[in-house]
């Protein structure tokens, strides 16, 4: 009860002085709802769609009219100009009004009735990945359906069964499955780690903040004072107020994707709501040790950001862990971010039993313990040192 009081006194000046500190204000109440807003809609229609394409037309027939409605009719692809040349056309590319230029050559439609093999050019903006691989993607599939129409009918003129034609033009089917995406849809794999990650961002930022503030103001001291020297009464006091908020945040972030956008769930809620709270003291921890390690309120949020923001290229999200090099494999496992993402997919997308996440949940329960242990010395020194060695 002794000890209570105290953190008790501290917390509240805690949750004043977040109304009162625009920094602070901004990174844990604005931020991490304006980005459950943007990421939200950034995607909201599973992927890109309507992507903006040129298309020259130099043959003018009903041929290649046909292939420009079929293009059009694609959900990636809105056919929006008709540039008179392939000239044109490339500085649509290139000013960034068009994704992709499609030419359809001069006598197609001729060629195709002597039965010559024709060629439609397809130039997309490889710059842009995302854009760029969709409208792609997307003009593949319209003219390997017009070639499968065109030959299936040539066979059936030949007296071949429509079934038999088909069997001729594809005698092997693919059955593809996708592991990492199942759903095919980047707002359920790409939300999931952004919204989650910035959330982590904003809690190790915020702790930081909290605790880097007084260290550059010199009022360490005045806190062990109020404590009579003990540090976990600072810590706790300073730290269990944004640790309720943003478990708030985070239940708020999961409700935004599984709720409102209505992203699969399969898995155990209550096992996610356990890895978010972990993730949230994990890097409450990671915190922490950064603030002892640094010469300066500066360095320590430098260290902080940098810390959370690469932890997203170590997740899988962007690339996946077992492809990376075994040393880079063995460092992404100190960032608690790999494993609470791990742990949502596994319940969420993948709908694992509770049993095959209990490694991530030791894990990040590890991560806490040794970082908070790590800085614990450390930081004493810096409050009863009362101030960071550079005031910066």
């Amino acid at each position: 009860m002794s000890k209570m009081k105290p953190s008790l006194r501290i917390a509240k000046r805690e949750i004043a002085l977040l109304f009162n500190t625009k920094s602070t204000f901004v990174l844990a109440i604005i931020l991490p709802f304006v980005f459950i807003l943007f990421f939200n809609s950034l995607l909201s229609k599973g992927v890109a769609r309507d992507l903006p394409v040129a298309v020259v037309d130099l043959d003018q027939s009903a041929t290649s009219r046909n292939i420009i409605a079929q293009l059009d009719a694609a959900p990636e692809i809105e056919i929006g100009f008709f540039p008179v040349n392939q000239q044109k056309g490339e500085e649509l590319i290139r000013l960034g009004k068009v994704y992709g230029l499609v030419t359809i050559p001069k006598n197609i439609e001729a060629d195709l009735k002597s039965g010559k093999q024709v060629t439609i050019v397809n130039q997309y903006n490889s710059n842009l990945l995302l854009a760029g691989g969709l409208e792609n993607k997307a003009f593949r599939k319209v003219i390997g359906t017009i070639s499968a129409g065109i030959n299936i009918e040539k066979q059936r003129k030949q007296g071949v069964s429509k079934q038999q034609a088909i069997i001729n033009y594809v005698p092997i089917i693919a059955n593809n499955h996708t592991l990492s995406n199942p759903y095919t849809n980047y707002s359920y794999y790409l939300n999931t780690g952004f919204l989650t990650m910035f959330l982590q961002l904003f809690v190790m930022l915020t702790t930081i903040y909290c605790f880097g503030a007084d260290l550059k103001y010199s009022k360490g001291g005045k806190l062990l004072n109020i404590t009579k020297g003990s540090l976990l009464t600072i810590i706790l006091g300073k730290v269990l107020p944004y640790t309720v908020w943003f478990f708030l945040v985070g239940i708020v972030t999961l409700l935004s994707m599984y709720v409102w956008q209505d992203f699969p769930f399969f898995g155990s809620k209550l096992t996610v709501l356990a890895g978010l709270l972990l993730l949230i003291v994990a890097n409450q921890c990671y915190a922490l040790y950064f603030v002892s390690v640094s010469n300066s309120f500066r360095e320590a949020l430098t260290f902080g950001s940098g810390f959370a923001a690469v932890s997203l290229s170590f997740s899988g999200v962007t690339y996946p862990i077992f492809g990376m090099p075994t040393v880079l494999q063995w460092l992404s496992q100190i960032f608690p971010f790999t494993h609470f993402f791990e742990l949502l997919l596994d319940q969420s997308q993948r709908g694992f039993p509770v049993f095959y996440s209990l490694k991530s949940i030791i894990i990040l329960v590890v991560l806490s313990i040794v970082s908070i242990s790590l800085s614990w010395f450390k930081l004493k020194r810096l409050f009863l040192k009362g101030s960071f060695n550079h005031n910066i």
